[in-house]
């Protein structure tokens, strides 16, 4: 089995600014402005969870490896969804999960570490968007 340090260096990730690691995979572009769609891998280790946040656009998460993962996702007031990502149907874990845009979410490693990707409509740039502050 790969290590946290492997799949860090088989795909040349580096820190993400909310937490974890990433590498890009896709952007459709940026010659005149940010992408419209863009994908990467994110790898989070169990001790460093994904903040509570939100985007201006929609991203759709998708499992690859390692430990199954918890997605919180809420608009904030009616709705609150915890949803489990991983490989394990019978056990509820769904290898997918779709993230509506200005949707607060937070996502964390049930073990180890948990490799995803994430595709984001429009795309992610180091300069997109995002609130931390819930009373946003």
């Amino acid at each position: 089995m790969n290590s946290l340090r492997d799949i860090i260096r088989l795909f040349g990730m580096e820190r993400h600014h909310l937490a974890g690691w990433y590498a890009p995979h896709y952007a459709d572009g940026e010659a005149w402005g940010p992408p419209r769609l863009s994908s990467m891998y994110v790898l989070l280790a169990g001790d460093e969870p994904v903040p509570l946040h939100k985007l201006e656009g929609i991203e759709v998460w998708h499992y690859y490896l390692g430990a199954p993962a918890e997605m919180i996702v809420t608009n904030g007031s009616r709705m609150h969804e915890v949803s489990l990502l991983g490989c394990d149907l019978s056990a509820g874990q769904r290898p997918q999960l779709a993230v509506p845009a200005h949707f607060w979410h937070a996502c964390r490693s049930l073990g180890d570490w948990t490799l995803f990707g994430c595709t984001l409509s429009p795309g992610y740039s180091p300069h997109s968007p995002f609130v931390l502050n819930a009373s946003d």
